[in-house]
């Protein structure tokens, strides 16, 4: 019984459920978190005066945006999150007998993540109606549209441009029986994307919003933030270490994008999805070294913080990276 719980605990899907189970807790709590911050934002008299004054239009984008659709968003990841537990699950303990459920359960999972990336399409109407209007407009008081360009706008936008139709094109390969190969491929070809866009574009562009002057609320922002030793360490590997690992997954996952995946080095790969998590590691760290947003109020420690940060579930993948580099050198031959 001890060697077959130490045999199933060391496996590859085993450490794809943990990271599944990580992802679903993260998803749950931001989903409570999104009710509760729609329930505020709707019921918040102050707020309400403050767009009575504003035209018609900025009213349903508002609280379209902020009261509906990104909790809406955020419900459906949870949902996305249940579904693939439940494709974790028996990819871990029935993969040879469950192949069915695990597909359907893993399209239904992709969809309603899917979902949970057009939801953000009325935040980028929002973003980028509030920068072009000249209006005093009514956002958190009224925040530089320059913020809202770089920080959601334009991000946003590209989640929903690239991710989703990867997504729905890697749903439509796993319910539609394609081949193993077929799947690999543009599995690896979606997870290089959020690489790319979801992170790296995401986290860099998150840092030019860090640089726009906002004085008014008394944040930190321009170069005297950014000239902060542990703020330009952390700006190094956001912008450039982020990109050098998107880089390297593409490299590494290449054989796979070209249907050859048992050409893939899957010790590089690994290295690359614990270097991942170890970002996210990093940045969890550096937040409460240098004081959190308490000490450094501005728009980079408020995404960082672990109860705002919805991609800090990645920190899993760094139990899930060593343990396919250690799976691939015990099937080395000695």
């Amino acid at each position: 019984m001890g060697k077959r719980l130490e045999k199933r605990g060391g496996t590859i899907e085993f450490w794809i459920f943990i990271v599944i189970c990580v992802y679903l807790g993260y998803a749950i709590y931001f989903a409570v978190y999104g009710l509760n911050f729609s329930f505020a934002t709707a019921t918040n008299q102050y707020v309400y005066d403050m767009i009575s004054q504003n035209p018609w239009w900025w009213g349903i984008l508002y609280y379209g945006s902020e009261g509906v659709a990104g909790t809406v968003g955020l419900i459906l990841r949870a949902a996305a999150g249940i579904f693939a537990l439940q494709a974790g699950y028996l990819y871990w303990r029935k993969k040879d007998f469950a192949q069915a459920q695990i597909k359907r359960k893993a399209g239904t999972a992709l969809l309603l993540e899917t979902g949970f990336f057009l939801a953000m399409i009325p935040s980028v109407i929002a973003a980028f109606a509030y920068n072009a209007s000249t209006e005093y407009l009514y956002y958190f008081d009224h925040t530089p549209g320059q913020l809202l360009l770089y920080g959601t706008a334009i991000p946003c936008l590209a989640m929903v441009l690239v991710i989703s139709p990867l997504l729905l094109k890697l749903r439509s390969e796993i319910i539609h029986d394609a081949s193993t190969q077929e799947i690999i491929k543009w599995g690896s070809l979606t997870a290089t994307a959020y690489l790319f866009v979801v992170f790296w574009f995401n986290y860099s562009m998150l840092w030019a919003a860090a640089m726009v002057p906002y004085p008014h609320a008394q944040v930190q922002y321009g170069l005297g933030f950014l000239l902060e030793p542990a703020n330009l360490l952390s700006f190094a590997i956001t912008v450039f270490g982020l990109f050098l690992t998107a880089m390297l997954a593409l490299l590494f996952t290449l054989p796979a994008i070209k249907k050859q995946p048992n050409k893939a080095n899957l010790t590089r790969i690994g290295a690359t999805i614990t270097a991942l998590g170890g970002y996210f590691a990093f940045t969890t760290i550096s937040y409460y070294l240098t004081g959190g947003y308490r000490a450094h109020p501005g728009v980079w420690h408020e995404v960082i913080g672990p109860l705002h940060n919805p991609n800090l579930w990645c920190i899993a993948f760094i139990f899930l990276g060593t343990a396919i580099i250690s799976h691939n050198k015990t099937k080395k031959p000695k």
